[in-house]
């Protein structure tokens, strides 16, 4: 598939995952600031990687959530855009914005 046109799925994709976090889904264990920060499709279409970052809440217990919510992520992405086949949906953590945030806070500490 062309680079462009899987790169637009992807930002698509993404986009339209995030608006379903905060309209859509409704999960007890999805608490905190969920963000979706990337979608990877791989080239055959079959598997999109779904990179969730989270703020302010145990990663894995929303992960969790996230993972039982995926099948209508999936159902959603399939009814709102135009594709010929929808991508199975893997959830992965995405920690490095939690990572970058300890990183500041070990440089803030080392000027104090």
């Amino acid at each position: 598939m062309n680079k462009r046109r899987l790169a637009g799925i992807e930002k698509e994709m993404a986009r339209f995952i995030s608006k379903l976090f905060y309209e859509e889904v409704k999960n007890p264990k999805i608490k905190g600031l969920v963000s979706i920060t990337k979608v990877k499709v791989t080239e055959d279409m079959k598997f999109a990687d779904v990179y969730v970052s989270v703020f302010n809440a145990d990663a894995k217990e929303v992960l969790k959530g996230v993972e039982e919510v995926k099948r209508f992520l999936r159902k959603r992405v399939s009814e709102e855009m135009r594709l010929r086949y929808v991508p199975e949906l893997r959830i992965k953590h995405d920690d490095s914005m939690e990572y970058g945030a300890k990183i500041d806070k070990i440089l803030n500490d080392l000027k104090h």
